[in-house]
């Protein structure tokens, strides 16, 4: 009997615990639309894209991550209901004429009409001033050995007093690689041109989220982690700080939650995450994703890994480098742009800001 009642006691707790989570449905989800995409105070273009969660052709591989959804009708509108369309520049991915960016302060939503008379639209949002980047900066933590050789960064945003304030930030690192070079030619053949110092952007999904509860008016620390010290090439860290609405706040958290999950028996269980969008036209069609509006900062780190960096850590770091073949030297290559085995290449230099 006391066996029932600890099983039912605990039965219990499982079913009231979780109450922060609505509107969730089980049923399959293959047929959902997918939308994503952002507008802020910055200059664009914006980008709106459309897919099916999932598809299958034997002919076409990219319809593996989604079908794509082309020929649609895409319109961001602000309050005063003046309407801007985006044009299809590719298959299910949709950009704002030149020019066109947010205003903080106004409200804007995102309403899409599909070939087949679907009409999917975002809540209205409005844009909040850009939030300010208090510390941005990185120092050298010396170490016996290159592996444990760090760059420390630090970074916080400059909260405003008296109000609630939500921030979603993207990181984006962008690391410098150097390649071996090919021995030339014998004479009297030119020596053809060795370009071999590009740029990797390894890809980043997670955002981080911060808000200033009990912190009002505080700079609020953003967790960076630190950098290795494996090369003398640099590495520019990238970063994209978002003043959103709590409604946005709390998706990104929500899905950051379902991301970490650990397997305890009071872990929130694993379900659909409701965004802003809804298909007016037809109430049973899932539309998944989220259409963002809020202010916004980028900035730009570049992590000098030459000044500052006692001698002996350096003639570690040379040792290091060659002994690991960090540059390659076994696959010599005279442009780093054709080094297919070189994740998210981007060639000799880093997208605009």
């Amino acid at each position: 009997m006391r066996h029932l009642i600890l099983f039912f006691s605990a039965l219990f707790l499982l079913t009231s615990c979780e109450t922060e989570i609505e509107d969730f449905k089980t049923e399959n989800v293959s047929s959902a639309i997918v939308v994503s995409g952002e507008i802020s105070n910055v200059d664009g273009p914006y980008n709106v894209r459309l897919n099916y969660v999932g598809a299958y052709s034997p002919y076409d591989a990219t319809l593996f991550s989604g079908q794509p959804i082309t020929d649609a009708n895409v319109r961001v509108i602000d309050g005063n209901g003046k309407e801007t369309a985006y044009y299809e520049k590719s298959k299910g991915y949709y950009l704002s004429p030149p020019g066109f960016k947010a205003v903080i302060g106004q409200k804007y939503k995102l309403r899409i009409r599909l070939l087949d008379g679907k009409i999917i639209e975002s809540a209205f949002s409005t844009i909040n001033p850009a939030p300010e980047l208090a510390d941005f900066s990185y120092t050298f933590k010396d170490a016996a050995k290159v592996e444990n050789m760090r760059f420390p960064l630090k970074a916080s945003i400059k909260d405003s007093k008296d109000v609630e304030n939500y921030y979603f930030i993207k990181r984006q690192d962008f690391r410098q690689f150097l390649l071996t070079c090919p021995n030339p030619p014998p004479p009297p053949a030119p020596v053809p041109a060795c370009n071999c110092l590009c740029w990797q952007a390894p890809l980043n999904t997670q955002p981080y989220l911060v808000n200033d509860f009990l912190q009002n008016g505080k700079n609020l620390a953003i967790e960076l982690g630190q950098l290795p010290y494996e090369d003398l090439t640099e590495w520019v860290v990238q970063l994209e700080a978002y003043s959103v609405s709590k409604e946005a706040y709390t998706y990104w958290k929500r899905l950051e939650d379902q991301r970490q999950i650990s397997g305890g028996i009071f872990d929130k269980v694993p379900a659909q995450v409701i965004g802003n969008l809804k298909c007016l036209s037809d109430p049973s069609q899932e539309v998944l994703g989220y259409f963002m509006v809020g202010g916004k900062t980028a900035r730009r780190l570049n992590v000098d890994r030459f000044g500052g960096i006692p001698a002996e850590a350096y003639q570690k770091l040379l040792f290091y480098v060659d002994f690991n073949n960090i540059r390659y030297k076994d696959i010599p290559i005279w442009n780093c742009k054709d080094a297919a085995f070189i994740k998210y290449n981007l060639g000799y230099s880093l997208p605009p800001l």
